[in-house]
């Protein structure tokens, strides 16, 4: 099976050019711990994209980095672009806990967007291994777990006009992300350290679209306002590519604006990086944007509609790390411990006004004949899976 998934790999690489990609990974590879602890005595600051809010690898990588020795004490933020910032009392009060309670967080996890709840396994086993960090080292090393996304109040949404109204607000989302950052950060001028875990279109650095004004995102306010301070790293996975915009929207608006899209999941350069790395062993590797084949690459994400002439990964990264091949990845495992007796009408209630007089639509849709069935299919244990967004 290996030599046949490495044989795909290498004809979809012919393509292009996977030698100039596999000469850079032995000229600048590094072991990504490694390439993490040197990139930290350069910058205060590492933002990490995800690729996938659903994807499970990064958060193994990151639960690493918690527990790395050489680490230790270096980290004193961990900022979280899918968890609001209503939820800070609830987070302090889990790692204060002197019992590892997981259902304190469930509040949190409830009053996500979408109203339907966060409830991916990984995020859980990220404040559990910072909760059994911080309680092994002294509180001086302790690190900080913030949410900075823009607050929701549920309570306060009352109809579909409310739930619009609240999204038009996300416009400024990226900038409150910023400034909450830079408050805990104080400015950078206490060479404080953190990381910021988000999703891809928070962590590019400066692309611009056609007329060559910046995409202003969290990282890029980093960028223009405090230069050298913040080093962006893509988490090598699936990668969005968008096509067109729809023509007319069908269905609830989304949050992420996808459903506005005509997008695929792709290799990038036809496979050629995918194919170095099978070359390379498929063993995690970082490698730095700036000045290699990688970085040189033509952009493909989110603004690809409408973005300067010339734009490469390195204008959306300074860095890339591979973890393990595409084929070999996986989505989360989602959680349903969150769905208590108390949350159900609560449930029942946003979805109904979020879909309006299309509620009944929205059931049958989702093959159920009325909520209570909806329920009972929908928020089950779901296990860690394959990511077959590519297929082979």
């Amino acid at each position: 099976m290996g030599t046949l998934i490495l044989g795909s790999l290498l004809s979809y690489g012919q393509k292009s050019n996977p030698g100039k990609y596999m000469r850079d990974l032995q000229l600048y590879g590094q072991e990504p711990v490694q390439f993490v602890r040197e990139t930290f005595n350069q910058h205060d600051l590492l933002v990490f994209d995800d690729a996938l809010h659903s994807a499970f690898e990064p958060f193994v990588f990151y639960n690493q980095l918690i527990n790395e020795p050489t680490l230790q004490g270096k980290i004193q933020f961990i900022f979280l672009e899918a968890i609001n910032t209503t939820a800070q009392p609830l987070i302090d009060s889990f790692l204060r806990s002197a019992s590892k309670d997981t259902s304190i967080l469930i509040r949190e996890f409830q009053d996500d967007y979408a109203g339907t709840g966060w409830r991916y396994q990984t995020y859980l086993d990220l404040f559990t291994t910072v909760w059994e960090y911080n309680h092994r080292v002294p509180e001086i090393q302790r690190i900080q777990v913030i949410g900075v996304n823009p607050p929701i109040y549920w309570e306060a949404i009352h109809s579909a006009k409310d739930y619009e109204i609240f999204q038009n607000t996300l416009a400024s989302r990226d900038y409150a992300m910023y400034l909450e950052i830079l408050r805990n950060m104080e400015d950078f001028k206490k060479g404080i350290k953190g990381l910021f875990l988000c999703n891809t279109r928070h962590a590019y650095t400066n692309i611009k679209d056609s007329t060559h004004q910046p995409y202003l995102n969290t990282t890029t306010f980093f960028f223009h306002r405090n230069p050298g301070k913040v080093f962006s790293i893509r988490i090598h996975n699936v990668t969005l590519s968008i096509e067109a915009a729809k023509k007319s929207e069908t269905g609830r608006k989304s949050t992420d604006g996808l459903n506005q899209k005509v997008y695929k999941w792709i290799r990038m350069d036809n496979g050629a990086w995918d194919a170095a790395f099978a070359i390379n062993g498929n063993k995690p590797v970082a490698i730095p944007f700036r000045n290699t084949s990688f970085g040189k690459t033509a952009y493909v994400g989110n603004h690809m509609l409408n973005v300067a002439k010339g734009t490469t990964m390195a204008d959306a990264y300074d860095a890339l790390i591979f973890l393990a091949p595409l084929n070999e990845l996986h989505f989360s495992a989602q959680f349903n411990y969150i769905y208590t007796a108390s949350f159900k009408p609560e449930l029942e209630r946003r979805l109904k006004l979020m879909n309006g007089n299309e509620f009944d639509s929205f059931l049958k849709n989702n093959h159920a004949a009325s909520f209570d069935e909806y329920y009972q299919n929908e928020f089950k244990y779901i296990p860690m899976r394959p990511n077959k967004l590519i297929k082979e």
